[in-house]
């Protein structure tokens, strides 16, 4: 992975995943552990993580690093239990599906060149 390619991921994912993660957080854990800069972080941190994890290992077993990589940061950050970390996590993913989905039927789409328009 490119350094580029890096800071646009991690941009993109302060912009997209940041909010949806910190909602996630402030609906299971509460808003007294789960503040906005902390979902900034994981997101950071959880880019740059799953980039090294990626470039020393491959295949299913560096997905199941970075998953337990990102729920570490989760569980750290929100100062919570594994499993609450597991909800808030798929909670996330589902909040982002639904703006997705609800940003489609706008006529908006997020994803194909990091949301500034189709790559070429």
């Amino acid at each position: 992975m490119q350094y580029t390619d890096l800071i646009g991921t991690i941009i993109v994912g302060i912009i997209v995943q940041a909010p949806a993660l910190w909602l996630a957080g402030r609906f299971i854990v509460g808003a007294e552990r789960a503040k906005f800069m902390d979902a900034v972080w994981i997101t950071v941190l959880g880019s740059v993580l799953n980039a090294a994890i990626a470039m020393f290992l491959g295949g299913e077993l560096a997905g199941l690093v970075q998953l337990i990589a990102y729920l570490y940061l989760v569980k750290k950050y929100y100062e919570t239990g594994w499993v609450k970390a597991f909800i808030v996590s798929i909670l996330a993913v589902v909040i982002l599906v639904v703006v997705m989905m609800a940003l489609a039927m706008l006529g908006i789409g997020i994803g194909a060149g990091y949301g500034f328009g189709a790559p070429f």
